[in-house]
């Protein structure tokens, strides 16, 4: 076959990616599972997980789009055989990440007060909120503290996948993952011990398991024998403004684009709830299912983008339309897969979450428009991947605005409360923002690509 070569190549790196997400997938299933299991009939405790975790995703995101810099620079000089610029890059991006550390979590900090404010948005009419934020509050102190040991973490994992190396964060994040459920029941549910800490407890597991994690990738960095050719050059010269300046310039509209994506869903979310606490919750449970299908999407991107910078960063780049056709090949693929089960198996899905019937029925509904934007979903997401290798991130700042502020958001809320379409409205205007974002990332890249390639 044509493509078989990087079919295999895409795989052999998206594989280890897949399984730690699979891990992550688990993971949080668990930490959900846990805390409604020790809630019992009260939603109070998961409300209040629900609740810290939103505001923190949004955080998250930011500091994540920033450090995803780090694997496209990273790979372009690795691919010209600088070692001596690579090690040097990843001295510079543990600095890089350090400050993305320490302003994320003084801004979580200050944003702490808005616990109680997003607490009465995400709320349908008439609930009282105070009870859930306030059990939110140690929940959500939790996450901020393990801010700093998951950017450092973030800075190896990104390196290392700037050099083609995603099996380790792979191992050291199934494993933190595991030690995460652990500590999840001891913290969640006491010991003889240890006094039972609700979602607080779940929120101490998370930042001990990140420790954990960062602990683990320093050391096998520190430790690797093959990493010791990059380790020779850490000089103290060699922190240079120009380095974080470089970073920040391709990780400033990579972290843009993943907080408006994320925002246009938590706010379909957050509409939602005019609709009453079965519209809310059938909102909820399909884009948790959803979340399935994009994992993989989001391991075939991470493959591409380090691919795609080795290519970049080669002298021979006639592999870039090849590379570029096959990744969009296994993004289709998976589409298609996931499309037709999430039609055929609709209410089966639902009921794994929930015995509401009105929620299970609204649900499968939702669940037919959600296979239809699992194409268009697809291509924009590989095509910021490949045009992060590329280190083409500018024109994904315009795209995104136009896409899911300009389309998505105004157009969902007028079908939803112009058109009394409700929740399937709001799902249509993420379907046309999707699309649109699709088509426009799709054309650049195609420019983007030809113009290297003859260059």
């Amino acid at each position: 076959m044509k493509y078989s070569k990087y079919y295999k190549q895409i795989l052999a790196l998206a594989t280890p990616v897949v399984l730690a997400q699979v891990g992550q997938l688990t993971t949080q299933f668990a930490d959900t599972a846990m805390v409604g299991n020790f809630g019992g009939e009260d939603p109070v405790p998961l409300a209040a997980v629900a609740l810290g975790s939103s505001l923190f995703l949004l955080i998250y995101l930011a500091s994540l789009g920033l450090g995803l810099a780090i694997t496209p620079i990273v790979g372009e000089y690795y691919a010209r055989g600088d070692r001596r610029e690579v090690g040097r890059l990843f001295e510079n991006s543990v600095l890089y990440t350090t400050i993305i550390g320490v302003v994320a979590t003084v801004a979580a900090l200050l944003l702490r007060p808005f616990i109680s404010v997003l607490g009465e948005w995400m709320s349908a009419p008439g609930q009282s909120v105070e009870q859930v934020a306030e059990m939110a509050l140690p929940y959500y102190d939790m996450l901020v503290w393990s801010i700093m040991p998951l950017m450092i973490f973030l800075s190896v994992k990104q390196f290392l996948e700037g050099i083609g190396n995603t099996k380790t964060a792979m191992w050291i994040t199934l494993g933190g993952n595991i030690l995460n459920i652990g500590l999840n029941y001891i913290f969640i549910f006491g010991t003889t011990t240890i006094e039972a800490m609700g979602a607080e407890g779940a929120g101490l597991a998370t930042l001990l398991s990140r420790l954990a994690q960062m602990v683990a990738i320093v050391a096998y960095f520190f430790l690797s024998r093959r990493l010791r050719l990059y380790r020779v050059f850490f000089e103290p010269d060699a922190l240079k403004l120009s380095y974080l300046k470089a970073f920040f310039k391709v990780g400033y509209p990579i972290s843009f684009q993943m907080i408006m994506e994320s925002s246009a869903f938590i706010l379909t979310s957050i509409l939602a709830l005019s609709f009453g606490e079965a519209a809310a919750g059938a909102m909820q449970v399909s884009f948790s299912i959803a979340n399935i299908a994009w994992m993989i999407t989001v391991a075939i991107g991470s493959a591409s983008t380090i691919l795609v910078s080795h290519i970049y960063g080669s002298s021979d780049r006639r592999a870039l339309r090849p590379m570029i056709t096959a990744t969009y090949h296994l993004g289709f693929a998976w589409a298609i897969i996931m499309a037709v089960v999430f039609v055929v198996l609709r209410r089966q899905m639902a009921e794994l979450f929930t015995d509401n019937e009105a929620v299970v029925v609204l649900t499968s509904e939702l669940m037919i428009l959600i296979a239809i934007y699992q194409f268009s979903d697809a291509v924009q997401g590989l095509s910021i991947s490949m045009m992060r290798g590329l280190q083409d991130v500018k024109i994904i700042m315009p795209i995104v605005l136009c896409s899911y502020l300009a389309l998505s958001i105004p157009i969902g809320c007028w079908l939803a409360f112009g058109l009394d379409m409700e929740c399937h409205g709001l799902v249509v205007g993420l379907i046309v923002g999707l699309s649109a974002a699709a088509i426009l990332t799709f054309l650049r890249l195609r420019a983007k690509s030809a113009e290297l390639i003859k260059g």
